[in-house]
């Protein structure tokens, strides 16, 4: 009897130890996901998460698993754009306007992720842990803002009218006209709003643009405007 209650004991404590040793949502905290990476097996489609029950045999052998830990709370990112139009810079010089063609927008960019997306981005060797997911994401808002700006120049190089105004862009039709997700179909943009905003003068380089080469000469400014004023001051013939 003794024998027995002792292999029971032992039995108890290897089954124990077995499940322990397999258990793992216990190892996942609050507002995060684990994911499950191991030799035998890659990385696991169902990700952890806490308070749910999960079991896996791969920590079963020695080194052979590791679970991955990250976190699954909103990002907030700000990205600024800024540039020139081309030629504006030359053509800014040349008619003494500088910062006319210039352009700037802010942007304020919140994004998610879910836990299944978080598991392709694993399978895709696009993210290895929690610090790779930060930088991906922040690059995803990088790109977003970048097709944002572009949108803005094109509708504003179309509508020049003096009511166009760029906060009335509504975050639909953004994200409708950047087409975000062809490009990150995993990722859920939960806010993307314009705080600040300046746009290039249209009206000004299109006109600039219309000029004959000659007429993009500056000494040809400065001979028009020398003919132009001895036309003025000449006498008038009656």
């Amino acid at each position: 009897m003794k024998k027995f209650l002792a292999c029971l004991f032992i039995l108890a404590l290897f089954t124990g130890a077995v499940f322990y040793a397999g258990w793992t949502q216990f190892r996942v905290k609050p507002d995060t996901v684990g994911i499950v990476v191991s030799k035998t097996s890659g990385v696991e489609e169902k990700p952890v998460l806490n308070g749910e029950f999960a079991w896996h045999w791969q920590f079963l052998l020695p080194t052979n698993a590791t679970l991955k830990s990250f976190q699954i709370k909103p990002v907030d990112v700000q990205k600024t754009i800024s540039g020139c139009l081309p030629s504006g810079e030359a053509y800014a010089s040349i008619y003494g306007a500088e910062g006319l063609f210039n352009y700037s927008f802010t942007f304020d960019i919140q994004l998610t992720l879910s836990p299944e997306a978080l598991v392709e981005l694993m399978q895709q060797n696009k993210i290895t842990d929690d610090s790779d997911l930060k930088t991906y994401l922040e690059g995803a808002a990088g790109t977003m803002a970048q097709h944002a700006a572009n949108y803005i120049l094109n509708r504003a190089e179309t509508n020049t009218s003096p009511s166009f105004r760029v906060e009335a862009i509504k975050r639909e039709e953004l994200l409708r006209g950047i087409q975000i997700y062809k490009d990150f179909p995993e990722i859920d943009v939960t806010v993307f709003s314009i705080q600040n905003s300046k746009l290039p003068d249209y009206n000004m380089y299109k006109k600039i643009q219309n000029l004959q080469p000659d007429e993009l000469n500056p000494s040809y400014r400065v001979e028009r405007n020398s003919a132009e004023q001895e036309a003025s001051d000449m006498p008038e013939v009656l």
